[in-house]
């Protein structure tokens, strides 16, 4: 896994290679840098039991800059078909954006990036796909030098250092009767009862089903007992209780410098109709509030649409992020072939241009 771009040893970047999870200079890296839950080795390991393909990250220093972004090597499925060993790369599931030591430093960060492109074209990864983080953002410009930002929309965030009157006022009128509706009619949260994982997993089941949600989100029950067992602290669990004593609504959420992820929720059937997630929110921005945290992250809707969802969270804060994706291209001929490979074996799938990487497109 190891690999040293010798071109690379005559130029500004003094190291460029691929790194594994046990590498100590990712956790330094992640000392000097702020950073989610998304860039811990730990968390990328787990993503890969889950997601397919091995952890790693792409790791280089010039000597004024350092450069991290995690990822998962993919073997590609119809890449046997063709002469030699063919992967592509993606980051994990959530935002885990490149990190950078400096992020004003643009012109180390093209060198930094030129050094991601040639060493990845010399181990024939065909091509990249980024996850770009809302709240930590790199030079876009930048990024357009070597492929496409995608931007898909706008998140909400809350900025928690706001006082405890304005976070309240800030909510829309009517979410605000709701949360006082729910108070009154006897129903509470807990945090961190971890007994009721359990409860917390069959309810969030439960409201992929209901919503349709792709199989992705389907997660089995190892998934959940490994985030809790990788990110510990900072791994949370909110729980609404109805006034009968039985989890309304619940949701997992991270906690990491200074920033609260919304990492997955759900609404028990029977009470939907009276919006407990609603307190369930509240609740958690108050609670970060009090433990200083800076900003707690809704997410936006499905896809980066303006839906329903969206509305949902926009409702608690006039705060909007971008969220974009990045595509970078490396093998552009092997890249062209896969494509057409795809097509003669799914030939009555019409494929979506909107898709990256084309090849992986399942329809």
């Amino acid at each position: 896994m190891h690999y040293k771009n010798r071109q690379l040893q005559v130029s500004a970047v003094t190291t460029a290679e691929f790194i594994l999870p046990d590498d100590l200079r990712w956790t330094r890296m992640l000392q000097d840098v702020r950073h989610d839950v998304y860039h811990l080795p730990e968390y990328v390991v787990l993503s890969s039991e889950h997601e397919g393909g091995a952890p790693a990250a792409f790791y280089a220093e010039t000597a004024h800059n350092t450069f991290l972004i995690p990822l998962l090597i993919r073997n590609i499925p119809l890449g046997s078909r063709l002469e030699g060993k063919w992967q592509d790369l993606v980051t994990p599931y959530g935002y885990p954006s490149p990190l950078l030591l400096d992020p004003g430093d643009i012109n180390g960060f093209r060198q930094l990036m030129r050094a991601f492109q040639w060493t990845a074209m010399e181990q024939n990864f065909v091509s990249a796909f980024f996850r770009l983080h809302p709240l930590l953002p790199v030079a876009g410009s930048v990024l357009q030098e070597f492929g496409e930002v995608i931007k898909h929309g706008e998140t909400v965030s809350i900025d928690l250092t706001l006082p405890e009157d304005t976070l309240w006022r800030q909510i829309r009128r009517d979410r605000r009767s709701c949360i006082n509706k729910l108070v009154k009619q006897g129903f509470h949260v807990v945090m961190d009862e971890w007994d009721g994982l359990d409860e917390f997993i069959q309810i969030y089941m439960e409201t992929m089903q209901r919503v349709r949600a792709k199989e992705f989100y389907l997660f089995p029950r190892s998934y959940f007992t490994g985030l809790r067992s990788v990110l510990g602290d900072r791994l949370h669990l909110c729980q609404v209780i109805s006034p009968s004593g039985r989890v309304a609504a619940a949701s997992l959420f991270t906690l990491a410098e200074g920033i609260i992820q919304l990492h997955l929720s759900g609404t028990g059937t029977e009470y939907r109709h009276l919006g407990p997630s609603k307190l369930m929110l509240h609740e958690i921005s108050l609670m970060g509030r009090s433990a200083g945290v800076q900003t707690m992250h809704l997410g936006g809707g499905v896809g980066g649409r303006r839906d329903s969802l969206f509305e949902f969270k926009a409702a608690f804060s006039p705060l909007r992020n971008s969220f974009s994706t990045y595509r970078m291209v490396l093998l552009e001929e092997r890249y062209h072939q896969l494509v057409r490979l795809w097509k003669k074996e799914y030939k009555n799938i019409p494929l979506s241009s909107d898709y990256f990487p084309l090849y992986r497109y399942s329809g």
